[in-house]
């Protein structure tokens, strides 16, 4: 796999504008992007499986893998390649959940 252009979403104003996060990752995915991660922290839970919903189709008509920041409910509910936990995230996980992996590795180890 490469995911050497990761893309992470980010829908607040002073980021996006006035653009549509569709067209957005669209192009993105059309520009050569790898991996794309949505990452929301404001919408609920239906709006961002509606939002990724879409982002994810569009993601896969590139065969672009499409993950979901820190929300494994939403990551299950539509159905993507995966879910992306931040370290600081981790312990929370670790306490819902009684054996939980992680894939940790920086660049030197390649």
């Amino acid at each position: 796999m490469d995911y050497s252009l990761y893309l992470v979403t980010d829908q607040t104003p002073a980021v996006l504008g006035n653009n549509d996060i569709f067209e957005a990752v669209e192009a993105a995915c059309k520009g050569g992007v790898t991996i794309v991660q949505y990452r929301e922290k404001k919408a609920d839970t239906g709006e961002q499986v509606k939002i990724a919903k879409v982002l994810h189709a569009i993601c896969k008509k590139y065969n672009v893998p499409f993950v979901i920041n820190d929300r494994v409910d939403v990551a299950l509910a539509v159905g993507c390649e995966g879910v992306h936990i931040g370290q600081g995230d981790m312990g929370r996980f670790l306490l819902l959940c009684p054996l939980l992996t992680f894939n940790l590795f920086t660049v030197e180890l390649f």
